[in-house]
């Protein structure tokens, strides 16, 4: 029933953003804002239902664009020149070569034997690995694929009946906490990577990893600290008294430990941004060169053909270009004219202005998906800037906050693939989401605005 609901919704908006189109080009020259709008329309909904591949989608979007000759040739491939989508490719490559090299499943296995005969210690170190691997991994959806059978497998030492609710937390806290609380990290998820990204595209405004981890961290640090506070209290579970720690006594291996230290590399200069000024893509760039490189040994020389899919970059691109047809044509421009002016904004900024920019963003990532939502709100940020009187890069990370707050599991396709893999309920997911959102609003967007008054951001 879903799953023809999607295709109705799907064929309703291409065939509007169909007719949009025609209708732009009868239009003439004056057409482009038309035109602009029919694209948007109709790539949106597919991205928002998925009733067909990403990569199809993507490929209609700069067909269409050139087709229609909305925006110059260079601007349709715009991103492709940009830096997250340098960093998204760069993160494909590095997350293929932690799988490749065995190194995932080798931290996976030293992570289990942390925890000991102790539930509430299991669902910390879940917690606390789920989001570390944020870091090592630039992908939510294998840091899910890693992290939920570590849960499960980690629930059946501890003795837990895999149906029971002490289980299904352990599975639950692996799912969420591999997404939700890694939105402090710039190069964790893909939403953070294409809205970064487009803000330097289209406006130049460049966000530092360091900065970026600082500013985001009071809110992510609340989401993981009542993720486990909730799974301790409401899914704890006896467990067998005879679990016992097991550890991986095979020796590294020497592409590993190459790995290791191109990782550590990486990581310590993202760190350091802020010294050295270095941006992120360039550095994640070099690190996936030197892995890629076959005299290293850390991925096959077929690994480009048989191992990498760059979908997810290709993805991307598509979505800066939506962006970018938006802007040139001026329909950010007419759409913020209508909405952001019912928005209670009042130009000298302030928590009341914080609210509505978050509320805005936050209502729309729901229309569309967390990795649409960019294309949606990135023209809206200089509009919002120049209404609410706080700064474009500001405006910027509210969004952000916005998108990275889901109130039901169905805006962030990470814990959809969750639900599939897993034997957790749904319900499950739709009660976490909902306790932290709630959290996040009521508690999460005063925390994070003293913070930025504190911390100089605004």
């Amino acid at each position: 029933m879903a799953l023809r609901t999607g295709h109705s919704a799907a064929s309703a908006g291409v065939a509007l953003g169909a007719v949009l189109a025609f209708y732009g080009m009868w239009q003439g020259e004056a057409g482009d804002l038309w035109k602009a709008a029919g694209i948007g329309c109709a790539a949106l909904t597919l991205f928002a239902t998925r009733s067909v591949p990403e990569i199809v989608t993507a490929f209609s979007i700069f067909l269409a664009a050139l087709a229609l000759d909305v925006v110059p040739r260079e601007a349709v491939f715009a991103g492709f020149m940009s830096s997250g989508f340098w960093l998204l490719v760069s993160g494909i490559i590095l997350g293929a070569a932690l799988t490749s090299t065995g190194l995932a499943a080798r931290i996976s296995k030293r992570l289990i034997g942390l925890t000991g005969p102790s539930y509430p210690r299991a669902v910390l170190v879940i917690a606390v690995a789920g989001m570390a691997l944020g870091i090592l991994i630039p992908s939510t959806m294998p840091r899910i694929i890693v992290m939920i059978p570590i849960a499960a497998a980690l629930a059946e030492r501890l003795g837990l009946d895999p149906s029971g609710r002490g289980a299904i937390g352990l599975v639950a806290t692996a799912a969420t906490a591999t997404l939700l609380p890694t939105y402090m990290i710039l190069t964790a998820n893909l939403p953070t990577i294409v809205l970064v990204g487009a803000m330097d595209q289209l406006y130049g405004a460049r966000v530092t990893y360091s900065g970026y981890l600082l500013q985001h961290l009071p809110v992510n640090a609340l989401r993981l600290a009542l993720l486990i506070a909730l799974m301790v209290r409401f899914t704890r579970d006896p467990i067998n008294s005879s679990a016992t720690q097991t550890s991986d006594r095979e020796p590294i291996t020497p592409d590993q430990r190459r790995l290791l230290i191109v990782l550590g590399a990486a990581i310590t200069m993202w760190l350091t941004d802020f010294v050295h000024g270095i941006p992120p893509a360039w550095v994640a760039l070099t690190a996936a060169t030197l892995v890629i490189w076959p005299r290293f040994g850390m991925l096959k020389p077929t690994a480009m053909r048989e191992q990498i899919d760059l979908t997810p970059a290709i993805f991307f691109a598509s979505i800066v270009t939506v962006v970018t047809i938006a802007r040139e044509a001026s329909l950010d421009q007419l759409l913020a004219d209508i909405i952001i002016k019912e928005l209670p904004l009042n130009g000298e900024g302030g928590l009341s202005s914080v609210y509505a920019i978050f509320s805005f963003s936050m209502l729309l990532s729901h229309l569309t998906t967390a990795p649409a939502a960019p294309a949606v709100l990135v023209p809206f940020a200089a509009p919002l800037a120049e209404a609410s009187g706080l700064s474009l890069k500001v405006v910027a990370m509210i969004q952000m906050l916005g998108i990275s707050t889901p109130a039901i599991p169905y805006q962030a396709p990470p814990l959809i693939v969750a639900m599939s893999l897993s034997k957790v309920p749904n319900a499950v997911f739709l009660r976490l989401c909902l306790w932290l959102a709630v959290a996040v609003t009521v508690v999460g967007i005063p925390l994070t605005y003293f913070w930025w008054l504190l911390i100089g951001f605004v």
